[in-house]
């Protein structure tokens, strides 16, 4: 590749979100609800704990980037299996691990530590946290994955439409 181009591609990439380099944890996506009584649902379908400490979700708001959206305090985990619960400030249940002001965007993305994607849901055709073609709209509902958290990497396929959780 020459310099030009080099420098092109260096330049093209230095808005995008962090690689896809972290594909391979356990940690998923399971629910999204969006709104100021919404929450996010992360499941470990691995078969160890998994320390989370760290990592951070962002939402996809319509810009060119990702927003900041919360960080997981150190020492947080998920058991094998588990969830833990980011929840909004007006979410009606009794358990969760982290509260946030509101579940906003058309996608929310989970980054571990090193700011790399490690899975993500996007609901509109052009959010950049969408996997493949984004997952249909569930206005009133929650976006789920099916019970053991299917992950083909492609939205549509793995999310579907559900009563909130709470």
């Amino acid at each position: 590749m020459t310099k030009p181009g080099s420098l092109f591609l260096l330049l093209a990439l230095a808005g995008t979100p962090a690689p896809d380099t972290g594909r391979a944890s356990s940690a998923k996506i399971h629910e999204v609800l969006g709104g100021p009584a919404g929450y996010i649902d992360l499941r470990n379908t691995g078969a160890t704990t998994l320390d989370i400490g760290g990592w951070s979700v962002r939402a996809c708001t319509g810009g060119a980037a990702p927003v900041e959206l919360a960080t997981m305090p150190a020492g947080s985990e998920i058991p094998a299996g588990d969830h833990f619960l980011i929840a909004a400030q007006g979410f009606g249940g009794t358990v969760h691990q982290l509260v946030v002001e509101a579940i906003v965007g058309d996608g929310e993305m989970l980054l571990d530590r090193r700011g790399a994607r490690v899975d993500s849901v996007g609901w509109a055709p052009s959010s950049p946290c969408r996997e493949n073609k984004a997952a249909v709209p569930c206005p009133g509902l929650a976006q789920a994955r099916d019970a053991v958290s299917r992950d083909t990497d492609d939205n549509k396929a793995d999310f579907g439409c559900v009563r909130p959780a709470g």
